[in-house]
């Protein structure tokens, strides 16, 4: 019977070393790369959710702003609305 060498046995040994790092690191599902992709999508929907609840507080301190203040709300309607009063005329002017 045929004895392995000691060269022999280590260069099988690398190449299956080698063949489980490709493995682990590209080729399966639960991979390095998947587990970093995974991280980078993670983060920057983390971002955009912070983003997200700023403007939803900005939004509620600005509706709370209208409900309690009509001067405020008056302001809005006639500047986004072009609403008016039964008495008055409105000019738009464009520059």
């Amino acid at each position: 019977m045929k004895t392995i060498r000691a060269s022999h046995m280590r260069i099988i040994l690398t190449l299956l070393f080698a063949t489980i790092i490709v493995w682990i690191g590209f080729i399966d599902h639960n991979s390095i790369k998947e587990h970093i992709t995974i991280a980078y999508q993670l983060h920057r929907l983390e971002r955009e959710a912070e983003f997200y609840q700023a403007q939803v507080n900005t939004n509620q301190q600005r509706l709370d702003d209208l409900l309690t203040d009509n001067d405020k709300l008056e302001k809005l309607a006639r500047e986004q609305y072009y609403m008016k009063r039964a008495d008055e005329d409105i000019f738009i002017i464009e520059d």
